[in-house]
């Protein structure tokens, strides 16, 4: 482990942070309301307790993270303004807070709001998902209101990835305190760009900009982000011109849109990855019917049929430009393989293999028409499955108790681009993310997990990918891609992550 101060913070955009920096209001912005088109709403007001990292663009308007991650997804400063591991174990980690942050009501944020979040409310709710990250912490310490100092139980060697990631919001404890969680959740308030101004659920969300945050006030003032479901709506609420931006089109929609005179459109390769997420329930504790589904896929169709050939077909769980990919492992599609496999065990197209398969409809780019073209897939060489759509609160409630009834199709969201926030945590059984769950999984995974040599545990993570996929533990099916379109007056700043944050836009 070694020190690592962080000096800078991640900007707005470079206009708005030289607004926030000179003092001055911009005067083309201001008053004009942005609408948004978005694909479904928060679960609750509460971004610890059920950790939804597809709603974190949704959170992050309201709320801070304690690190924060740039458009090019490196880590860096934000309401920390600087960590350092403190000796070599692994075991304690010192922050240093900003003394400019803000509640929307006026509170300062200190020390002690992270010691409530991480800490204080996770030994007193467990069921509050953020506590199945943070559940090694042993104490949290705040000699002043500026630093913190975390001790952990074991070593937790990506504890700086996590705080700008998967739940870590800073929630307000004063507040809380006083009004109580029910009044809370009916009128959140948070330290971020935006003040939350009225929520109707599944409707829409409207936003204020806060006028004292630390980064600076945003460009655009207020933001209305309508709840459409359904990805032709949000094509259709674009063209008409009823909103300023659509988020997770169908791809044809998006090149569709960007030739219109008044629209454009942005197709971005991201770090998120699609996949295939198994069970550990028959038939799919079969090896042979596992390999047999990943031989029968053919990635390289599915992204020039759906996504138009931009993202890479992947073999491993970490695609290309992150520190676990690698690029001398191959799975390839096979058909007389999948074929083979699948006579092991008895299956054939006249005698087929049966069972159900989810996917979302519409919550990413070709989710449904991916999954649907995969099941074609699957049909030609004996693998009968029945498609059926989930919802991804479904999901999420299912893969936490236990009961998913079959594998998934899912666009797994890495904002760090650590191998460990991939497979080693949607294979980590001791998370509430892990849908294949499996003994010999742990007794691999658990090693990396406090391995405090960076070169090291990437090399590990390197041949524990193989190994998932070689098990048919994961199917890694290719990169996600971000497909957005928004009004030409609307400058959009895409975020490798695939992050939606009007704070980072202008107009």
């Amino acid at each position: 482990m070694h020190r690592r101060t962080l000096l800078k913070a991640v900007p707005l955009s470079a206009i708005a942070l030289l607004l926030a920096q000179s003092g001055i209001r911009n005067v083309m912005a201001a008053g004009r309301d942005i609408s948004l088109a978005f694909p479904f709403d928060v679960a609750s007001w509460d971004p610890t307790a059920r950790i939804i990292p597809q709603a974190t663009s949704l959170h992050k308007c309201v709320f801070d993270q304690p690190l924060e991650y740039g458009p090019d997804s490196q880590l860096g400063a934000g309401v920390i303004k600087a960590y350092t591991w403190v000796g070599d174990d692994g075991l304690e980690l010192d922050l240093e807070f900003r003394d400019d942050v803000y509640f929307h009501n006026g509170d300062p944020l200190t020390s002690d709001d992270f010691k409530f979040t991480f800490f204080d409310r996770l030994k007193a709710d467990t069921t509050l998902q953020l506590g199945y990250i943070w559940n090694m912490i042993d104490s949290i310490q705040t000699p002043s209101a500026t630093r913190a100092v975390i001790r952990f139980t074991k070593p937790f060697v990506t504890a700086p990835q996590y705080l700008g990631f998967a739940g870590s919001f800073i929630l307000p404890r004063k507040y809380i305190s006083t009004v109580g969680m029910d009044a809370f959740l009916a009128k959140p308030i948070g330290s971020g760009p935006y003040k939350l101004v009225d929520h109707q659920r599944n409707n829409r969300i409207v936003l204020q900009a806060f006028d004292r945050y630390w980064g600076g006030k945003p460009a655009l003032e207020n933001v209305t982000i309508q709840i459409i479901p359904n990805p032709n709506s949000r094509a259709s609420a674009i063209q008409s011109g009823q909103v300023d931006f659509s988020f997770a089109l169908p791809v044809r929609e998006a090149l569709r849109l960007g030739k219109l005179p008044t629209v454009s459109s942005a197709l971005t390769v991201t770090l998120d990855t699609y996949l295939i997420q198994m069970i550990n329930k028959p038939p799919l504790d079969d090896i042979n019917l596992r390999l047999a589904m990943h031989h029968a896929i053919d990635k390289k169709a599915l992204a020039r049929a759906l996504l138009n050939d931009l993202p890479a077909p992947l073999s491993v769980p970490s695609p290309p430009g992150t520190p676990g990919y690698d690029p001398d492992f191959d799975f390839p599609y096979d058909v007389d393989k999948a074929k083979a496999y699948l006579a092991k065990s008895g299956y054939s197209e006249s005698k087929p293999a049966i069972f159900k398969f989810f996917a979302t409809n519409g919550v990413h780019p070709v989710d449904n028409q991916m999954a649907r073209a995969i099941v074609q897939m699957w049909a030609k060489v004996g693998i009968q499955a029945t498609l059926e759509t989930i919802d991804v609160g479904v999901y999420f409630q299912s893969v936490a108790a236990g009961t998913l009834e079959g594998p998934t199709l899912w666009f797994w969201n890495n904002t760090t681009a650590d191998p460990e926030l991939y497979a080693g945590t949607y294979l980590n059984a001791d998370t509430a993310f892990s849908v294949w769950r499996s003994r010999d999984v742990m007794e691999k995974l658990s090693p990396l997990l406090v391995e405090l040599d960076y070169a090291k545990r990437i090399e590990q993570y390197k041949a524990f990918h193989r190994w998932v996929v070689e098990q048919g533990y994961s199917l890694p099916l290719m990169q996600g891609v971000s497909c957005v379109a928004h009004a030409k007056t609307l400058h959009y700043a895409p975020y490798q992550n695939g992050w939606m944050l009007p704070s980072h836009w202008t107009a």
